[in-house]
């Protein structure tokens, strides 16, 4: 197993190999383009000359050129965009001259220059799709590699044949398969002559290393390829080969689990390290960021639903926190590296997403109740990294959905405290969700993380603050464009249809909470028919998530459940309805098939390699009785010759009948091939018609828009008209009751010149009184002093009382007289500064009247200066 990790991460490592110059400015990037298509031009011609002279001259040119285009030409600039022509009639060409040439003498150089061509092409992962799914050069592998004899060379072609297989898709059993799949079972087994062909001796870590690299060429052809399994089971003695490849680690695991329970019964401690290696796989991947492998490891962990046994495992293997930590120091350690190339950040955030997806779902794994799982001691860390590639092009929908799993499944209120705590990353996604060119499926992730986010008390609010009317608005603008009366004939992509009921499911939870600021918003958008008709097509889908968003709207108390019946209605009863339900259909028999384990569970009578053995030791048995002539009678060995000639016209015919289908095989690769460079020629005819479509349209839209924006002026003229003259009549209705305001403010100025005047008067008599009451005040004093000298007097004047009484009866009389008038004066005092006080009250509410009347009047006058007509110089 080392060997082949070893192996995969030197293949991988080309993607850093090429760190020359990606760093530059647009234009030397456009330079290393142009230069590249001219290298494609180059070979194309060589190809061509050689083809017609067939001479060693052109063959050094091909050579040649092949040469520089694997040396000079980045691998991004092989991958074929839509369009390109080039590049298209380029894998053409190249699979044509692999296919002419031989495999001796100068051509054979030539020919494995052309295979280290395709080698590196095949490091940019467009163009591998490409390589395996549009151009076919698999099965002009698989033929190369059965009349390659030299043990370098095929250990190449199958390191080849591994990249290119990861995840390839095949729906039937082509011409090429049989005899590949007997050459690779051959090298397993150690029984195929071009794996001991060495002179004198191979050594046995050659032949282990081109047995582990053949094993996992069938497993990659294998796996979710039913119509190969099956012919992989026919075509092989299924209990030699499971004893063969038991010692070859990871991929003798995943081939016995390809081949279901049935075929070998695992015990739990195998399951368990076959985990433990496949998480160190995952490890040695992300080194190197080799997607193809990664992705098929993730892939084959997350099909593990479909192994009894190993969706046991998963559920009791207590080494996912472990494993899942590793994988994080990993991308650690290698996102300090040198990932500057435009390439590698691309395989860097594919694989994260794969790495992101896979972790989700051991989380999901931790709902089960038999589950022994738990990620919460790496949550802050987990969060930590998913925060960074939450925007991120390819990976941040996995980052979301991740994100997501983690609020459900988690630590709920750390995850939700991290996010109030720095609700950075949050805001940038709300702000991106909300362009139009941000891709469906981020929005789509976003929409379910503020929907999860809004049922959390720590996040709630800072939803709420995030969104508003405008943001729905414009999230939902591509299904409100619709016409509401064609709804039927319009196209609405289902990436909108869903954005559109998830959008609307956040909108409702949100007015939910603020009924006040969007109740009114949530009835009138659900009143919208483009977004009945959304909601519909969400009932319809097979999505159990969207069906499960438009049941929850549904719940909301203003749903529109007629309008939305009716349209379901009309979805089901159309064509395209019923093939919806057809292919629906289609595809659960297609899931069931794949399941391997209850099929074999149902049919265990399968025909491998071991019984058509014994039907040949049979006819040969019977050949040798005829040859012996030791039958008893003349009729049976009659019957016998017939039989074998039968026989023999029936291999015959199954002779024809193959090179027929090889025949059929390749003139089906030369189709394919032609069908990609016609669709290429197609969609750059297109795309310049589409061209010539928008300018049309634009100049349409420009001249509907200016006929509107007439109309609009003259509308917008004639309001004019109307409001002056409604103006000019307020005008002369606000001069009259000026008029009267001026006559009010005169008769109110005369009056305060009133109370001014006896206010001057009144003060004038207050302070006369007050000096009469001073004087009082002082001669009052001087009496209270006079008495207390007679009071200490009379006691020295008892003598003289008698002679003074009559002066002390005047003297008292007097006093008397004296505290009368000072009470007078007391109680005219007071009642004076009574008055006082109510003329001082008189005083301020006039003059505020007389303010306010002031300040109408000059309201009164600006507002006439402003609407005067302004006179012609």
């Amino acid at each position: 197993m080392a060997t082949l990790r070893n192996h995969n991460s030197a293949g991988g490592g080309g993607n850093h190999s090429n760190h020359n110059g990606q760093d530059s400015p647009q234009a030397p990037q456009d330079a290393v383009a142009t230069l590249a298509i001219g290298y494609v031009r180059e070979f194309r011609m060589r190809v061509a000359t050689f083809q017609t002279q067939r001479s060693e001259e052109s063959l050094v040119y091909v050579q040649r050129s092949v040469a520089l285009l694997s040396t000079k030409v980045q691998p991004a600039h092989f991958a074929p965009t839509p369009g390109n022509l080039e590049l298209a009639r380029f894998y053409v060409d190249l699979h044509a001259l692999m296919g002419a040439l031989e495999n001796e003498g100068a051509e054979d150089d030539v020919l494995w220059a052309c295979v280290g061509l395709v080698q590196c092409c095949s490091r940019n992962l467009e163009a591998r799709q490409a390589i395996v799914e549009k151009f076919c050069f698999v099965p002009l592998l698989g033929v190369l590699i059965r009349r390659t004899k030299r043990t370098e060379r095929v250990h190449r072609l199958l390191v080849l044949l591994q990249d290119l297989t990861y995840g390839i898709h095949i729906a039937w059993e082509e011409p090429y398969l049989a005899a590949l799949i007997e050459h690779l079972v051959g090298i397993v087994l150690s029984t195929d002559d071009g794996s001991s062909s060495a002179s004198g001796g191979s050594i046995r870590d050659d032949d282990d290393s081109q047995a582990l690299l053949a094993l996992s060429v069938l497993v990659n052809l294998c796996y979710k390829n039913f119509a190969v399994l099956f012919l992989f089971l026919r075509s092989v003695n299924i209990s030699a080969f499971c004893s063969r490849i038991q010692n070859y680690g990871l991929l003798a695991y995943k081939m016995l689990i390809i081949l279901s329970e049935d075929v070998y019964a695992f015990e739990q401690s195998e399951l368990c390290t076959f985990l433990r290696m496949s998480f160190a796989g995952i490890e040695d991947c992300l080194k190197h960021w080799n997607v193809a492998q990664l992705r098929h490891i993730v892939d084959f962990l997350l099909d593990s639903q479909c192994h009894a046994g190993l969706h046991r495992a998963m559920l009791s293997h207590g080494y996912f926190c472990t494993d899942v930590e590793k994988l994080l120091n990993q991308i650690d350690a290698r996102s300090g590296m040198d990932d500057s190339q435009e390439e590698t950040r691309k395989h860097q955030q594919i694989s994260l997403g794969l790495v992101f997806r896979l972790v989700s779902y051991i989380l999901l794994l931790s709902e089960d109740a038999n589950s022994c799982i738990s990620l919460d001691a790496i949550t802050p860390r987990l969060y930590e990294m998913v925060g960074d590639w939450l925007g991120s092009d390819q990976c941040g929908v996995a980052a979301i959905e991740l994100l997501c799993t983690l609020l459900r499944l988690g630590k709920r209120e750390a995850v939700a405290q991290m996010i109030s705590r720095d609700p950075s990353h949050l805001v940038s996604l709300v702000a991106s969700a909300e362009r139009p060119d941000t891709k469906p499926g981020q929005v789509l992730a976003t929409l379910r993380l503020l929907i999860a986010l809004l049922q959390e008390t720590k996040t709630e609010k800072l939803v709420l603050s995030k969104v508003s009317e405008s943001y729905f608005d414009k999230i939902l603008a591509a299904p409100l464009a619709l016409v509401p009366q064609f709804l039927s004939t319009q196209s609405l992509a289902q990436s909108e249809v869903e954005k559109a009921c998830f959008c609307l499911l956040l909108l409702v939870n949100v007015a939910g909470i603020a009924k006040k600021a969007y109740l009114d918003k949530c009835c009138t958008l659900l009143e919208q028919p483009q977004l009945q008709y959304c909601l519909a097509r969400g009932m319809v889908s097979r999505s159990e998530a969207l069906v499960g968003a438009v049941l929850q709207i549904a719940q909301f108390e203003h749903f529109p459940k007629a309008a939305v019946a009716k349209h379901v209605a009309a979805i089901t009863s159309s064509p395209s309805g019923a093939m919806a339900g057809a292919s629906a259909a289609c595809s659960d028999q297609v899931e069931q098939w794949r399941n391997l384990s209850s099929i074999l569970k149902g049919h265990r009578t399968f025909t491998d390699k071991d019984m058509a053995q014994r039907v040949n030791a049979l006819l040969d048995s019977i050949g040798g009785i005829v040859r012996r002539n030791e039958l008893a009678s003349a009729p049976v060995s009659q019957v016998i010759e017939l039989y074998n000639h039968r026989i023999d016209s029936l291999n015959g015919a199954v002779v024809s009948l193959q090179q027929r289908l090889d025949q059929a095989g390749q003139q089906l690769v030369s189709g394919t091939q032609l069908a990609h460079v016609q669709s290429a020629e197609l969609e750059r005819f297109q795309s310049t018609n589409f061209e010539l479509l928008i300018s049309q349209e634009r100049l349409q839209t420009q001249c509907k828009d200016l006929k509107q924006q007439t109309v609009e002026l003259k509308s917008n003229m004639t309001n004019l008209l109307k409001q002056m003259s409604e103006n000019s009549v307020h005008l002369q209705a606000s001069e009259r009751r000026l008029l009267v305001k001026k006559s009010e403010i005169a008769e109110l100025q005369k009056d305060c010149e009133e109370l001014r005047t006896n206010l001057s008067a009144k003060t004038e008599e207050l302070t006369k009184l007050e000096a009469h009451n001073k004087e009082n005040t002082s001669r009052i004093d001087k009496l209270k002093k006079s008495m207390v000298a007679y009071e200490q007097d009379m006691t020295e004047k008892l003598r003289t009382i008698g002679e003074r009484d009559r002066e002390l009866a005047k003297t008292h009389k007097a006093l008397e007289e004296q505290r009368e008038a000072c009470k007078k004066s007391e109680d005219l005092i007071s009642v004076l500064e009574t008055q006082l006080q109510e003329r001082k009250d008189q005083i301020e509410n006039l003059e505020m009247e007389q303010k306010e009347t002031e300040d109408l009047r000059k309201t009164i006058m600006s507002l006439m200066e402003s609407k005067k007509p302004k006179r012609k110089a």
